[in-house]
């Protein structure tokens, strides 16, 4: 008995040192997420273990050889240590998440505490089992296509409000394995809770079913919400995706490819918005061709699965379609907001995926991005209801609550207001004195004004309009552009003084984009003949 239990006790102390510091190498690389993923996500129970085996020696007869004794001893007490940093790296990881939204360089968000997860119990938390809330409804196996596979789930609760916002989940499996109800569901949970409508899908797996099958499924998918979400209750304007793993990947490029028809169905019309509010990817796979500058490594296993399993096709003769499917080359100006949370021991997909995808976003795209690194922590780290989890839950649910504000709808007679005249349009000329809109274009050109004030006109406090006008101006200094202040008044008094910026040398579509980021109907176009008020919503202008 006391052979066995040092095996056992070599073998938890094993794991927990994989957990900290995984290999990356022959076969330590190849235990590294099977026995560290267990190993860092359940800890306590690998104390309780460890106790009950000593235990049971004890009861059984503790060994009288004294070297036996002493490496039992031994084993224990490193398996128990190990084991502690471990728990305690789980709840340290909550001031991490914390801290990472509130020193994001733009709009730093606020999340709850513990005390304030309305599913997310501490026992829950300390069983590490996501069981699901009492009063959740769920509807299986919702036909959204032709295929077997075309089947999705609808999570709600009999108390979910009418118009109520929509998260989409994605499950990953290296697009080779995985069901919709295995993933995520600790935080989808939290969101049922919370009011929320939760899709998640089933998708065609190769490698029966070659890329892009796996794509064409969820934008197949993403249809289905916008057409019908709304009779389970769910509003197909306030939609979120999310994913982990593969998921991730798909969610991401769905979020990111939202003016590309290339994956979508060609049997079904009625669908003109292809948007989401937002993305949350989950350890995402965000870079598709192995790159050693992304992966560090560990792209050679990727490029393997794609081009024996996934694509079947070799990565030198399609380099391009590589790139079409990967997130990271997909970044654009007009991306939507992301919230990406990536482990900093993933030994499937590497930190340094998902931190150049965020420096390209910030550097590229308009929109914002918050990103969580959390240390010592491996690949599908949220399947288990662990106080990490928790934490980026609350994370999840503080992104996705942010991006789903209800846009009122445009009323005509707004459009009367914004005309010039009657608002006054003043703008600094190049002595930083306040002139007509006109005046300023004939002397330094033509400029588009953009206001982050009073979004879709629902008119904020001077501290409200103060902070977006502040992240505003960082969105334009931080890509180097030559902006102006601007202030457009009201001389009968009916609205309030909006300030905004005058953006010189930028295109059409580039201030489109700035103004709706910032949730405005619409933005100024300035030359020297007059203003037109254009929608940032398509091309027109509002008369």
């Amino acid at each position: 008995m006391a052979f066995f239990v040092a095996a056992i006790s070599a073998w938890l102390l094993f794991s927990a040192l994989t957990a900290l510091r995984p290999g990356r190498r022959g076969i330590f690389a190849a235990l590294a997420y099977p026995v560290g993923w267990a190993a860092g996500e359940l800890p306590d129970q690998a104390i309780v273990a460890e106790a009950a085996l000593v235990g049971l020696l004890w009861w059984w007869g503790w060994p009288h050889t004294e070297w036996l004794s002493d490496l039992v001893l031994a084993l224990a007490t490193f398996v128990v240590l190990e084991n502690l940093v471990l728990v305690f790296i789980q709840f340290y990881s909550r001031g991490i998440v914390r801290r990472a939204l509130l020193e994001s360089p733009r709009a730093p968000l606020e999340m709850q505490y513990p005390k304030d997860d309305l599913f997310g119990a501490w026992w829950r938390t300390m069983l590490k089992i996501p069981l699901h809330p009492r009063g959740m409804q769920l509807i299986r196996n919702v036909p959204y296509g032709p295929e077997q596979r075309h089947r999705l789930d609808i999570w709600r609760t009999s108390q979910t409000p009418k118009g109520a916002p929509v998260i989409f989940f994605i499950h990953g499996g290296a697009w080779t394995f995985g069901d919709k109800r295995e993933q995520g569901r600790p935080m989808l949970h939290e969101f049922v809770a919370r009011g929320w409508v939760v899709v998640a899908c089933n998708y065609r797996l190769a490698p029966k079913n070659p890329w892009p099958a796996q794509i064409e499924d969820v934008a197949r998918t993403l249809l289905w919400i916008k057409k019908n979400i709304a009779s389970y209750g769910g509003d197909p304007d306030r939609l979120v995706v999310a994913g982990g793993s593969a998921g991730g990947h798909l969610a991401a490029l769905l979020a990111l490819s939202s003016q590309d028809p290339t994956w979508r169905p060609r049997d079904v019309e009625g669908i003109t918005d292809w948007t989401v509010r937002g993305c949350i990817s989950l350890y995402g796979v965000l870079e598709m061709t192995g790159d050693d500058e992304h992966w560090r490594g560990l792209g050679k296993g990727l490029r393997i699965l794609l081009e024996g399993r996934v694509v079947q096709r070799g990565f030198d003769d399609h380099r391009e379609l590589y790139e079409q499917m990967s997130p990271h080359h997909r970044i654009t100006c007009d991306a939507p907001p992301f919230l990406v949370i990536q482990g900093g021991n993933d030994t499937l997909v590497d930190v340094q995926v998902a931190r150049n995808f965020v420096e390209k976003f910030r550097r590229v795209a308009l929109a914002r991005i918050y990103y969580v690194e959390l240390p010592f922590t491996q690949h599908a780290f949220d399947v288990t209801a662990s106080p990490r989890t928790s934490a980026t839950t609350r994370a999840a649910v503080a992104f996705a609550e942010s991006v789903v504000t209800a846009r009122p709808v445009f009323a005509p007679a707004l459009g009367v207001s914004y005309q010039v005249p009657p608002t006054e349009l003043r703008v600094h000329d190049a002595t930083g004195a306040w002139v007509d809109g006109c005046d300023a274009a004939r002397e330094l050109g033509s400029f588009f004004v953009v206001t982050s004030d009073n979004p879709y006109s629902q008119v904020l406090s001077d501290a409200e309009n103060t902070a977006r006008r502040d992240e505003l101006e960082y969105v334009l200094r931080s890509r180097g552009a030559d902006v102006r202040p601007s202030v457009a008044s009201d001389p009968a008094g009916q609205w309030p003084v909006e300030m905004g910026f005058a953006v010189f040398d930028v295109s059409a579509d580039f201030a489109r984009t700035l103004a709706r980021t910032f949730d405005q109907f619409a933005f100024y176009d300035v030359t020297p003949d007059g203003v037109r008020v254009l929608s940032s919503f398509d091309a027109s202008a509002i008369d």
